[in-house]
């Protein structure tokens, strides 16, 4: 079946990037699907859902404009297991489909949130040593489009994080992302 990139027909408010997607999402085509990952959980914690949103892939890209797309579109379920020289063999591909799928609806992504701190750090090179969660203030080299760029926490079963901490930077992406919709309403 495969798992394909959700972008939808209109400009995104936000595109929300993981390392690769696990054999089980890849097997039910559904972003984040996997019963141990928590990703479902911390969108609908964190308030990033509309009230009349559903939790899953397709609901939030036709009700909210969120899309998905993963660096690396190879199915694994041990993305530490991708080597370093892959992965920048990968970046370029990556940057192409997010600016053609830019390009085919008429404007970048408002913003672009990594749903995990590898996949953002390895886009540097070399891959950076210590990243933060939340907004980010450098972007990658060569990235195709300037537009706020967020990491948030993983949302794996395996990561040992305390709830309060992986749910925070969702939450203050949510609180963004409805401060400026009641911002571009008003005016």
């Amino acid at each position: 079946m495969g798992l394909a990139e959700k972008y939808g027909d209109l400009p995104l408010r936000l595109l929300l990037v993981g390392h690769n997607p696990s054999q089980h999402s890849w097997d039910s085509g559904h972003y984040f699907s996997q019963p141990s990952n928590n990703f479902w959980k911390l969108v609908t914690e964190s308030g990033l859902l509309g009230p009349d949103v559903e939790a899953n892939d397709d609901s939030m890209v036709e009700k909210m404009q969120i899309g998905f797309t993963d660096v690396i579109r190879a199915p694994h379920s041990q993305s530490s297991s991708i080597s370093r020289v892959y992965f920048q063999e990968q970046r370029a591909f990556f940057y192409k489909r997010i600016n053609d799928n830019a390009y085919r609806v008429g404007a970048p992504p408002e913003r672009i949130a990594f749903v995990g701190k590898r996949q953002f750090s390895m886009l540097f090179d070399p891959p950076l040593k210590s990243v933060d969660l939340g907004l980010q203030l450098l972007e990658p080299p060569g990235f195709p489009f300037n537009t706020e760029i967020w990491v948030l926490s993983t949302p794996s079963g395996r990561s040992p994080m305390k709830w309060e901490e992986r749910l925070q930077p969702y939450t203050e992406l949510a609180q963004t992302m409805q401060s400026a919709f009641f911002t571009s309403n008003i005016e």
